[in-house]
């Protein structure tokens, strides 16, 4: 009878002990979940994606300042008279709007204050050129890297040239004044009595590659060439202006600047 009655109590004790075990359980689930529930309202799924982006991109617009050295000269083509042009360097200055279009790609308008010169001959007569003006290039630049890191930068794109001053009048001056007009000193039909001038404005298609350090300091390089002739080198021909050369402008760079992100 004993030896049954604590049979007894010990299984009524397991299905106690078990019960309460179950309970607390039970609770503790309650509990965490709860908690987890709370947190996971408390979350600002938005702000944690904007940082982690912001920590590896610069904002969707921001902006900079660029200077740097430049070598131009020009490609001359139809070259009836026998002319060359050398490169000499110059300098530029000038700021960029950068807009983000997505994490590798964004579109860069530039305004560059520019200082071209060059060195130009034409049959025996030499000539030292230089340029005062203004670029717009807008590039389309492809990007590889984070704030953190730093990025790579390269691309592509247009730009527009605006001479503000040179030593070459934009206005018709003598080339070769001792040939009479309507004389033929070459035997090809041309008078070098006829007059030139150099315009103000071309307009072209340019390149560039850098790279942007973690605190915004970039260095780059550009390539510029114009797809407009610039020339006016003109002589008479049958009775109608025949160009004796087409010039187009080409330029490099190299330069640093900052970027404000």
């Amino acid at each position: 009878m004993k030896r049954t009655l604590t049979i007894i109590l010990t299984c009524l004790l397991t299905v106690v002990t078990m019960t309460a075990q179950d309970k607390l359980t039970n609770e503790m689930i309650q509990q965490n979940l709860l908690d987890a529930k709370e947190k996971l309202e408390a979350f600002d799924t938005e702000t944690l994606l904007d940082s982690l982006d912001q920590e590896r991109l610069p904002r969707l617009v921001s902006g900079g300042i660029l200077g740097g050295v430049n070598m131009s000269n020009f490609i001359i083509t139809r070259n009836h008279k026998p002319m060359s042009s050398h490169m000499r360097i110059g300098g530029e200055l000038g700021g960029f709007l950068d807009f983000r279009i997505s994490k590798h790609f964004s579109i860069q308008p530039q305004v560059m204050f520019t200082a071209h010169e060059n060195y130009f001959t034409a049959a025996d007569t030499a000539n030292h050129l230089w340029s005062f003006g203004m670029e717009i290039p807008v590039y389309f630049l492809g990007r590889f890297g984070n704030l953190k890191q730093g990025y790579l930068q390269f691309g592509g794109g247009i730009f527009t040239h605006f001479t503000f001053a040179s030593n070459v009048p934009n206005r018709y001056r003598g080339v070769d004044a001792s040939p009479a007009i309507g004389s033929d000193p070459t035997g090809d039909g041309y008078d070098y009595s006829r007059l030139y001038s150099l315009h103000n404005n071309h307009f072209g298609v340019c390149v560039t590659v850098g790279y942007e350090f973690p605190i915004g300091i970039q260095i780059n390089a550009h390539y510029k060439v114009s797809l407009s002739d610039i020339a006016g080198f003109y002589s008479e021909m049958k009775g109608q202006a025949v160009a004796d050369a087409l010039i187009y402008p080409q330029s490099v760079s190299l330069g640093i600047g900052y970027h404000w992100r």
